[in-house]
């Protein structure tokens, strides 16, 4: 992973790279597949199993369903994507053969064209999957299951918090720009504003950060446990969401979004135009969403949402996520299992 969030690999680097991609496919786990064929071929026998869900990436777990489904033809399969596959943003990285490519899009196919019911965690790579299968396919995105307080201690300084990993591809320019003007023309602004950055940060980043003068305003928390993540969250001003501007990454809804939702704090959404989770940020008054390449939206919204903190009354009132809860989000499945 660290490999392929290199902008510039080293040699070495574009090696492995290589390796990974033309001698690993679908992935590095695709030895788990025979040896799992074959051991869970008799526990079906024995169980009389009669439905099997395959999650995948890896999406070697899928292939493991896809033979498990040619020996048991009765067999119903779920193959259930949490990430697209063969146009996952980092398999542009991979620097696949043409050969490799080929077999990547074969195996995806087989196994949207053989499994019984198809699962996906967004709209856009639905509609992807739709050009590829007419078997049914469901959204069943991720969600949240932790209960917050109803009453929570909000920070006192203007905090901004991204919570996860920052790396280079993710890296917001047009933030560091926008707060950079915000701390030099407004007095007020530049004595509250604090970055809290929880999780790996990539050099890139810092150096960018420290680029704009951002850097006496930026708190690095580095790795956080669960629990104080949803602390971090629910005591944060404003929670960042960061996604490249890649027409690659429409179809990403980071999973980390729903507990940003139900942390009930504005969400500040930087991605790709017709974004699906930006959509969701929308619907469910979550929050503002930003294109890469719209400064002064982005500087506007921030002074505003400074102006509402300095009078304390900063507020995010997210409607109708209750669907995203996991509870909500397995009774969905369950159904899914269920319907003919």
């Amino acid at each position: 992973a660290g490999i392929i969030a290199t902008r510039r690999p080293s040699v070495l680097e574009k090696l492995l790279l290589w390796i990974r991609g033309n001698c690993f496919i679908p992935d590095a786990r695709k030895f788990w597949v025979k040896p799992s064929i074959t051991y869970l071929s008799r526990l079906i026998a024995k169980e009389k199993i009669q439905t099997i869900i395959t999650t995948g990436p890896p999406h070697s777990l899928h292939l493991i369903g896809l033979g498990l489904k040619q020996r048991y033809a009765a067999l119903q399969w779920l193959a259930d994507f949490r990430d697209p596959w063969t146009s996952i943003g980092y398999h542009a990285r991979l620097r696949l053969s043409k050969a490799s490519q080929r077999k990547h899009k074969r195996l995806e196919c087989k196994v949207l064209t053989t499994a019984d019911k198809i699962i996906t965690t967004s709209p856009g790579t639905k509609k992807e999957f739709e050009a590829l299968t007419k078997k049914p396919i469901r959204v069943i995105t991720n969600g949240y299951d932790t209960p917050y307080p109803a009453s929570v201690v909000l920070d006192t300084d203007f905090t901004i918090s991204h919570i996860g990993s920052l790396l280079t591809e993710r890296n917001p320019i047009i933030l560091w720009k926008a707060l950079q003007v915000l701390v030099r023309e407004h007095k007020a602004f530049r004595k509250s504003l604090k970055i809290q950055l929880a999780g790996i940060v990539g050099a890139e980043v810092l150096q960018t950060i420290h680029a704009y003068g951002l850097k006496p305003y930026v708190c690095l928390l580095g790795y956080c446990t669960h629990a104080q993540v949803l602390a971090l969250q629910q005591q944060s001003q404003v929670l960042l969401l960061l996604e490249a501007a890649s027409d690659a990454k429409k179809g990403i809804i980071p999973g980390k979004l729903f507990e940003y939702m139900n942390a009930h704090r504005p969400i500040l959404a930087l991605g790709p135009e017709e974004w699906d989770a930006g959509a969701l940020i929308r619907t469910t008054q979550s929050g503002a969403v930003c294109s890469h390449n719209d400064s002064s939206t982005l500087k506007t919204l921030l002074l505003d949402w400074f102006c509402q903190y300095q009078q304390g009354n900063l507020q995010c009132a997210s409607e109708n996520i209750a669907p995203y809860h996991r509870k909500a989000l397995t009774q969905s499945l369950a159904k899914y299992i269920r319907w003919e």
